[in-house]
């Protein structure tokens, strides 16, 4: 069968991005047939003719360890249809990083990011809806439990900041869009009720006010949706009580004891991905089953030892170093801030929930593989296309 051009594949890719992003909160069924039957593929043909380059640093190089010690933590599942679920997950978020390393065209990854905006609004308009009717925390029913929502909801809302402040936006029309698009996140991340993703977003905000302190643009743009978020948080009277309770922090902390204590008795491998609860007692609070460890780091370490644990300090290490080295204009500021602000909803977030994993863990990956191909004066082995 002759494979088709260089050019067709590079717009098959284009077309399958689209579709992939918007369906990432949409529709699983779609999303995984776009990824599995097309950019998959596409990926590894365009690797075979060479006509695209993977780009090896310290970032990759932990997306590769964090596979491969997800391979080995199985030697020790409990339950091993489990842990292939998780073994998916993982494998998903690593092949995605690459593939949005390879992919170019400023064009073309500004209207994939844009697709991804829109869609994400759109899905939270329906949940602000469905939060405030039942009087309940914002869910999304794609990404399941409203932490989840929360940490996908608040990287779109940093890296829409990001667009607002550094991108070359060139009409007025598209700046007031991009501005709705962010009041409507920012809405719904508040309405999640969950503080880590708030904080992440504060944090997030006073980088790009330190960075742009000169801009008065920026400071004005970062105090009014402060105050918005502030002003959301107390109306939605759901977000305040939880703002108040120290519960869940109280939980948290029995959850992270025992998990240092699995630690220290576990294999160096870890217990299996998915596997955390068949470490915990079978019956706590009634029978509530705990499924992770409530933080990255920890959560890692129980499932996939020490190893896994380093492959994710890679991962982080690894971006700081591409992030400062990249360099080049507007575009490549905007995509810089966009993957800064998913890396702080991962790692700071990290802290305190498992966040490197399912629609959170794919979204961290494409950002960071966006960024990852950019322009950098970081030393790296092999090559990939210049965008």
């Amino acid at each position: 069968m002759r494979v088709p051009p260089k050019e067709i594949l590079n717009d098959i890719q284009y077309g399958a991005f689209i579709v992939f992003v918007v369906s990432l909160i949409f529709s699983e069924s779609i999303k995984l047939i776009i990824l599995y039957g097309v950019m998959i593929p596409v990926f590894f043909i365009q690797l075979y003719r060479r006509d695209i380059g993977i780009r090896l640093g310290l970032l990759e190089y932990g997306f590769i360890a964090f596979v491969l010690t997800s391979v080995l933590s199985g030697l020790f599942a409990s339950n091993i249809p489990e842990y292939i679920k998780g073994m998916k997950d993982v494998t998903r978020i690593a092949v995605l990083f690459f593939i949005s390393a390879a992919f170019s065209g400023q064009r073309r990854i500004t209207t994939v990011l844009w697709c991804l905006y829109a869609a994400t609004a759109a899905m939270a308009v329906f949940g602000v809806y469905e939060a405030v009717k039942f009087h309940k925390p914002l869910d999304l029913h794609m990404l399941g439990h409203y932490n989840y929502t929360a940490m996908y909801l608040g990287i779109i809302s940093n890296a829409l900041i990001g667009t607002i402040v550094f991108s070359e936006i060139r009409t007025k029309a598209m700046k007031a869009a991009a501005v709705m698009l962010l009041f409507i996140t920012i809405t719904a991340t508040v309405m999640t009720t969950m503080r880590a993703a708030f904080v992440t977003l504060f944090i997030f905000s006073a980088i790009v006010v330190f960075t742009k302190r000169k801009s008065l643009v920026s400071k004005a743009i970062a105090a009014g949706f402060a105050a918005f978020a502030l002003a959301a948080a107390y109306v939605f009277k759901p977000m305040w009580t939880k703002l108040s309770s120290g519960e869940s922090l109280i939980r948290r902390l029995y959850i992270w004891k025992y998990a240092l204590k699995i630690i220290t008795e576990t294999r160096a491998l870890g217990a299996g991905l998915n596997n955390f609860k068949y470490t915990f007692p079978a019956a706590i609070e009634g029978g509530r089953t705990i499924y992770d460890a409530h933080s990255l780091y920890l959560n890692t370490a129980v499932q996939s030892g020490v190893a896994g644990l380093c492959s994710v300090f890679a991962i982080g290490i690894g971006f700081v170093r591409r992030w400062f080295s990249i360099t080049g204009g507007a575009f490549e500021e905007e995509i810089r801030y966009a993957a800064l602000g998913a890396a702080l909803v991962i790692f700071v977030g990290g802290i305190f929930d498992t966040t490197l994993h399912h629609e959170t863990g794919m979204l961290f990956a494409i950002l960071t593989g966006f960024m990852a191909g950019l322009p950098s004066a970081e030393p790296v082995r092999g090559t990939t296309d210049a965008r």
